[in-house]
Parts: structure tokens; C-alpha cells; sequence
């Protein structure tokens, strides 16, 4: 540490560390030793022809023409059926299923874990996602879907269970569901509205009993 006098504080004496001052050389002395290259050379570059106007792009729609598709790897077609035989076929439509066996477990003394009784399997629960376009004669209309909303909405009301098409659902054997609830939010799309249902799968079946024997 040196004590320097310092003339604009009237000749006072302040500390100042050798190490300190040494280092400020070093970084002055390696700034001196920076070099830039030369800046360019020639012509100025050229913007000719690169001010053209913007040219906009068709926004991108669902195709849910069928004939577009055949042939190609699409999303499952899904038909719904009233009991009266009326039918209505969604071509934007998304399914998802899952099941839960029931099993009885019990604890026994002295054991751990627990003995598993296979009861049967569950009803699958089925979660659709729809998506209803407006179409005008074929035509995909610009105008909010009203009609055929309240169109799918007739089927869902339906108190008993729907049959239900499907090369999806088929691999699963669901023929039958029965809707438990129906969610739908509105969305800034005005021609297209998604939809989702929760349904849970229905069997036919036929009961039997041999109590009421005729005598």
C-alpha cells in the first residue's frame, strides 16, 4: 500500500494499492492490443426487389370431405343411431376408452397382501371429442354451426342408450353407449365448434328365469 498526494484534493494523501493500479495498467495495455478488421469493401449491398408487398395465405380448415380422403389415412368415421333407427354420421370425431376390472380383495390374517376375486369387467368409459363445422350445401359455410348443434344435440338428449359405428370402437366391441354428460365451450372459430361427451358402453342382453314354471 502507497500513500500519493493528490493535487485536486489540495495536496492530501490518500492510499492507493500498488496491486490495484498494477492491474489497471494490465487492462489498458490489452485494450491497446485489439485489432479490428477492415469494414467492407465495394458496393453497398442491394434490397432491389426484396420490398414486394406481402402476399397472403388461405387459413387452414378441416377437410371433412370423404371423398378427399379415400384412400388415405384418416380420422374413423362415427355414426349414431336413435333406437327408432334414425342415424346421424360425424366425420370430426375423436374417441378415447379405457375399462377397470372388478376385483375383490381381501386381507387374511397373518398373510401379506391380499387374495384377488375376478369379478368381471367394467363398462368402458368412452370420451368423444367432436368437432361440428358449418356446412352450407356441401359447402363449408362462414357462419356459426346453430343448426347442426341442436342436430347432434337431439341425439344426446336421447334417455336411453345409442348404437354407435365405429372401426375405432369395433376393436373394443362397444355397440352401445349411454351418455352421461355433454360439455361444450364457445370459441372465437365462428363456423366451428368442438364438443366433448363422456359415455360410458351398454350391452344388450336378455334375462331368463325358470322361477314361474307353468303347472
Amino acid at each position: 500500500m502507497s500513500i500519493i498526494p493528490q493535487p485536486s484534493l489540495g495536496g492530501k494523501k490518500l492510499p492507493i494499492s500498488i496491486d490495484l493500479a498494477a492491474a489497471s495498467w494490465g487492462q489498458y495495455m490489452a485494450k491497446r492490443l485489439v485489432r479490428f478488421g477492415e469494414g467492407r469493401q465495394g458496393e453497398a449491398p442491394s434490397w432491389e426487389g426484396r420490398g414486394g408487398d406481402i402476399t397472403p395465405g388461405r387459413a387452414g380448415v378441416p377437410i371433412t370431405d370423404k371423398s378427399y380422403w379415400e384412400g388415405r389415412f384418416a380420422l374413423c368415421e362415427l355414426t349414431l343411431e336413435k333406437e327408432d333407427g334414425e342415424q346421424l354420421v360425424l366425420a370430426d370425431a375423436v374417441a378415447a376408452v379405457s375399462r377397470e376390472r372388478h376385483i375383490v380383495s381381501t386381507s387374511i390374517v397373518g398373510r401379506n397382501g391380499t387374495v384377488k376375486e375376478y369379478i368381471n369387467e367394467g363398462d368402458w368409459a368412452v370420451n368423444l371429442l367432436i368437432g361440428i363445422q358449418a356446412v352450407d350445401n356441401g359447402e363449408i359455410a362462414d357462419e356459426y354451426p346453430a343448426e347442426q348443434i341442436k342436430e347432434i344435440m337431439k341425439y344426446l338428449n336421447e334417455q336411453r342408450s345409442l348404437r354407435v359405428y365405429s372401426a375405432f370402437l369395433d376393436i373394443f366391441g362397444i355397440t352401445h353407449i349411454v351418455i352421461r354428460s355433454v360439455s361444450i365451450t364457445q370459441t372465437t372459430e365462428q363456423n366451428y365448434q368442438a364438443l366433448s361427451i363422456s359415455a360410458v358402453s351398454d350391452e344388450e342382453y336378455e334375462i331368463f328365469s325358470n322361477e314361474y314354471g307353468t303347472t
